[in-house]
């Protein structure tokens, strides 16, 4: 018996390499996955008291495969070494061998490429790893045979006698089964299908319950549609599907204020020429035609869709109207200034405090937060005043914000704006969501100059954000730290999960550009600053390497402590910082901490003053205000004369040729992609900043 079982321990071992293991770990697996050289890793990043046979027992793969992937360990593990972790075959997921090969031309964007193949936008980003950011001419695309497809088995409609979906009742007293069977022509079985619950009980007042509805009910009605709700619907996404406010949708279905949608539930959709157009008649057709309808993501609304763009042409007939939202504060600049708090006695002898108005030679003030707005505003009148030179005419409305919510709702509600062919701005996000509905409700460009949140163009495909978000800087920073031969990456933080979901996505980025050539050349550690001794935070540098150092923090204080703490590492090590746009603001840290580290900042704008077009700026600007230009205004000239030429040369569905539009500008670039297939669209253009070791500021990098 001891002998069967010691072969039988033997014959386990041998297989062993072969074999992924089915335990379960303590060990918190990584999420980040990468494509290396075809083949599909975890990267894991060893933890205290982790070791190789525990790791592979949490990733199902044996100690020997672990080996063969990384020839740089040993049996011994170090806090916060990399290990490639090679995936279990049960974990890889199926993907399609078959492609068609697309090289781009000359106005070719994800958009219409989509729509000449029949597949979605999202199948292109997913086949071409950097086409979310731009195609260039001469690339060659993936183009997946099988288009991406979505199927809603609750949503089709097959014979008169077929249940499509449900609405919900809710119980009233005295209400039986058979009497609401009754009521909407199904039978007590139809209802105890759907609510299983309700098979051994009777009828609670006040609950609701599903009711199924009959395909002959839906087409019956000509005077509104149905939708089915799907797995993460909201009011919200529905509204902004098909084009219709809030209260229309309430005044439809009053039975769902109350409470939350439920996945296969029929709501109405009120009809018009935008919603029959959504529901085109193909939809219906192909519903007809089967339960399980698979409906291309592409098809759900054309208006999303790029149209052929002829040669741009000025208009010289048509007047365009444009509103700039700025929060000026004119309710406070008005009276800066002008009166003064004095003490005087009154006729009882008492000393009061009495604002008077002020004497004398009154000087002129702005108020502090207002001051950047109006640069903004300066550049703003600047580009129009050039744009009216080449015979271009524009209506345009200046609107005071306050940058205050309720003033703004007034202020919509009190001009109409329903014509209006684009908004630039407001700049804050709480008064930027007001108008971004009012614009999306009423088909209006708007354009956001400063935010770089994307919820702000998850639903609005009339939005453009100018700002690249952080998703795009990681991409773009992950590409330009490749370049380097033997890294050493840090990464400084403080602890804080904004600073953590940055990280994430950083790591995510790099080790996707990564190849299996340098792999083991590259180190990474991740140190929170103030649980960490100096001598430990010492430790994670190399000397005679690159020492990339990525400190994911807007927390002016901490980064004056740290970048303080580098620049007097930075005369041992080889050390080049990573930061983030607003860095450039802070007032506290000296340059030389900056220049002494290599510091690299992202940024979407650079003005090199000797450009002939600068130069002309500069003059005028100074000639017409009397002091320098600064960033805001050289801001609020280039998208002012950006956006302004577009809607001149392609109409008001200018952004269905934003690919098309090559305007001359001052200090920004852009590139602009449709973010999601019913979206807006993402400025993925950016210039990486870089602080020489030579006392110069310089543009290190440009992309796309």
């Amino acid at each position: 018996m001891k002998n069967i079982i010691n072969k039988v321990l033997l014959i386990s071992l041998l297989l062993l390499p072969a074999l992924c293991f089915s335990q379960e770990s303590t060990i918190k697996r990584s999420n980040n996955k990468v494509s290396l050289n075809g083949k599909a890793y975890y990267i894991h990043i060893v933890r205290k008291g982790e070791t190789l046979f525990a790791i592979g027992n949490s990733y199902k793969i044996p100690v020997d495969s672990i080996k063969k992937d990384n020839l740089h360990i040993s049996d011994e593990l170090k806090i916060n070494q990399y290990l490639k972790i090679r995936l279990c075959k049960s974990e890889k997921v199926k993907q399609s061998n078959s492609y068609l090969s697309h090289k781009v031309i000359k106005g070719d964007t994800p958009f219409n490429i989509a729509r000449r193949y029949k597949v979605t936008i999202n199948d292109i980003y997913k086949e071409n790893t950097g086409s979310k950011l731009g195609i260039k001419l001469g690339e060659i695309l993936k183009i997946p045979i099988e288009p991406t497809e979505i199927t809603y088995k609750s949503d089709s409609i097959n014979t008169d006698t077929a249940n499509t979906g449900f609405i919900v009742h809710k119980t009233l007293k005295k209400e039986t089964k058979y009497g609401i069977a009754n009521k909407y022509s199904i039978t007590v079985e139809d209802i105890e299908k759907y609510n299983p619950e309700l098979t051994e009980r009777q009828l609670n007042i006040g609950e609701y319950i599903k009711i199924p509805i009959k395909s002959k009910d839906i087409l019956g009605n000509q005077d509104i549609h149905y939708h089915v709700v799907k797995k993460k619907e909201t009011v919200y996404g529905i509204t902004k599907m098909y084009s219709i406010s809030k209260k229309e949708f309430y005044n439809s279905n009053s039975q769902t204020k109350k409470r939350e949608l439920q996945i296969g539930e029929l709501v109405m959709i009120p009809k018009t020429k935008l919603t029959d157009s959504i529901f085109s008649k193909k939809y219906i057709k192909d519903s007809l035609e089967s339960i399980e309808v698979k409906i291309p993501v592409n098809n759900t609304i054309d208006t999303y869709i790029a149209m052929p763009c002829s040669e741009p042409v000025i208009d010289t007939v048509n007047t365009y109207k444009v509103a700039i939202f700025l929060p000026l504060y004119l309710n406070i600049n008005d009276t800066l200034g002008k009166f003064i708090d004095k003490m005087i006695v009154d006729e009882d002898g008492i000393a009061v405090l009495k604002t008077m108005p002020r004497t004398g030679i009154i000087k002129d003030q702005i108020y502090g937060r207002s001051r950047m707005f109006l640069e903004f505003y300066e550049g703003a009148l600047l580009a129009l005043n050039d744009l009216k030179k080449q015979g271009m005419s524009f209506e345009i409305h200046v609107f005071d914000t306050q940058n205050d919510s309720t003033y703004t709702v007034k202020l919509l509600a009190k001009n109409n704006l329903h014509d209006f062919n684009l908004f630039i701005g407001p700049f804050y996000s709480e008064i930027l969501n007001i108008v971004n509905d009012y614009a999306w409700e009423h088909q209006i460009n708007i354009v956001s100059p400063l935010s770089l949140k994307n919820s702000f163009i998850e639903h609005n495909p009339y939005a453009f954000q100018v700002s690249p978000p952080f998703e795009v800087q990681m991409l773009h920073a992950s590409e330009y730290l490749n370049k380097f031969d033997t890294k050493n990456y840090i990464v400084i933080h403080d602890g804080k999960n904004l600073n953590q979901e940055y990280i994430a996505v950083f790591k995510q980025q790099l080790y996707a550009q990564i190849n299996d050539s340098n792999f083991n050349q590259v180190k990474y550690n991740e140190v929170q600053y103030y649980d960490t001794r100096d001598k430990v935070l010492k430790d994670v540098f190399s000397r005679g390497i690159e020492n990339i150092v990525i400190v994911p923090s807007n927390n002016q204080a901490f980064v004056s402590d740290v970048m303080g703490k580098l620049n007097g590492y930075s005369y041992n090590y080889n050390i080049t910082t990573f930061g983030q746009p607003r860095w450039i603001t802070f007032d506290n840290i000296e340059l030389e901490s900056f220049h002494n580290t290599n510091t690299h900042i992202f940024s979407n704008s650079f003005i090199d003053y000797t450009k002939p077009e600068v130069v002309k700026f500069v003059y005028t600007y100074r000639k017409l205000y009397d002091y320098e230009p600064n960033k805001y205004s050289f801001h609020g000239y280039d998208i002012t004369k950006y956006f302004c030429t577009a809607l001149n040369k392609y109409g008001h569905e200018f952004r269905k040729c934003i690919h098309m539009n090559e305007t001359s500008l001052l200090q920004t670039n852009f590139n602009f992609v449709p973010y999601t297939d019913q979206g807006g669209y993402q400025n993925t253009a950016i210039y990486i900043l870089e602080y020489t070791k030579e006392n110069k500021l310089i543009k290190a990098a440009q992309f796309p």
